[in-house]
């Protein structure tokens, strides 16, 4: 290869030369790629080498910003897999996350552009992404959305509920009732339809109107156990055998969801209350639609007792299972004859 066509390809910065020579600068005792991005030293103070071990032989050491020692560097896909790296190392701790990703040595705008043109994904999507891979994980694992939501770096359960749903489909609550493991489950015909019921080991998980039919799938564990007392419990509920339930409930929701499905459980037997009601009694009086909408998204039918809440005017609104469903219970609890 003659010496001007070398020259032409570090002038050019030509990556096609890269292994086919290397050039090393004498002012500086280093030699280089000829795709070097470094500045572009007199022609006079430059050493053509055919090889590394003869550059290094001749005394020269390798570039640091090129690596010519290393022979299939490039800085873009080095950058973009330490990143990733951490990513992956430190996902669940958002402070040494970003500490890490600090002492790189780069800006975080920096780090982004090279991360998107190497993975084609955004830097703040693949860590979105990889917490929510964890975090389904976890629920197929049966622990609670609480310490999902902790194990995975987001203290905050209402924003980790917004992004779980976002980013999946469907609330972490409806996920682990699906997919967990270790969830019995089962389906009862009852006279508003048939109801299927969802257990862990620790409580009722939920009971909602089913309109296909399905396999049980009862555990012989502490799930299997629950799914076995409800059953029984809403046998004597319907037949007016029992005016309260005593089982232990997971009710798995935003904090403001659980206050509302909490004080629906104070509702007595065969009495009603208005949204508004609801409202003031947990301290957001001005709240009755979002109350509304959190007695829509009840996971547990009965047992929390959506069905005992009505409009202002006393009509029967919205009821997950239908109005028909509604106007059947406050019948059975001898509130509309």
């Amino acid at each position: 290869m003659k010496q001007e066509e070398m020259w032409q390809a570090i002038i050019h910065c030509d990556a096609s030369y890269d292994g086919k020579f290397y050039y090393g600068v004498k002012t500086t005792g280093i030699y280089c790629r000829p795709s070097c991005k470094s500045r572009v030293p007199k022609l006079e103070n430059v050493c053509f080498f055919t090889s590394q071990k003869e550059a290094e032989e001749a005394g020269f050491r390798p570039c640091k910003r090129c690596r010519p020692d290393i022979f299939s560097y490039d800085p873009i896909e080095t950058l973009a897999s330490q990143t990733k790296e951490i990513i992956d190392q430190h996902f669940q701790d958002p402070t040494q996350l970003n500490l890490h990703l600090k002492n790189m040595g780069v800006t975080r705008k920096h780090a982004s552009a090279v991360f998107k043109k190497q993975y084609d994904i955004t830097l703040s999507d693949y860590i979105r992404q990889t917490r929510m891979a964890y975090a389904r994980q976890l629920l197929q694992d049966g622990l609670s959305i609480l310490d999902v939501s902790l194990e995975v770096g987001d203290s905050n359960l209402s924003s980790f509920y917004d992004q779980f749903h976002r980013e999946i489909g469907m609330s972490p609550a409806r996920y682990r009732q699906i997919f967990a493991k270790d969830i019995s489950r089962t389906q009862i015909e009852t006279p508003i339809g048939n109801l299927q019921i969802m257990a862990s080991k620790e409580a009722i998980l939920c009971i909602e109107q089913s309109s296909i039919s399905i396999d049980p799938m009862i555990h012989a564990d502490a799930s299997g156990k629950w799914i076995e007392a409800c059953c029984k419990e809403l046998k004597e509920y319907f037949d007016k055998e029992r005016t309260s339930f005593d089982l232990p409930l997971a009710l798995e929701g935003t904090d403001f969801q659980k206050q509302v499905w909490q004080q629906l459980q104070t509702i007595p037997y065969g009495q009603t209350r208005t949204y508004g009601e609801i409202a003031a009694q947990i301290g957001h009086a001005k709240a009755s639609r979002a109350v509304g909408m959190a007695n829509h998204n009840n996971p547990i039918l009965i047992l929390v007792p959506c069905h005992r809440v009505i409009g202002a005017d006393g009509s029967l609104t919205g009821y997950a299972a239908g109005l028909e469903a509604k106007k059947y219970l406050l019948a059975l609890e001898k509130m509309i004859r």
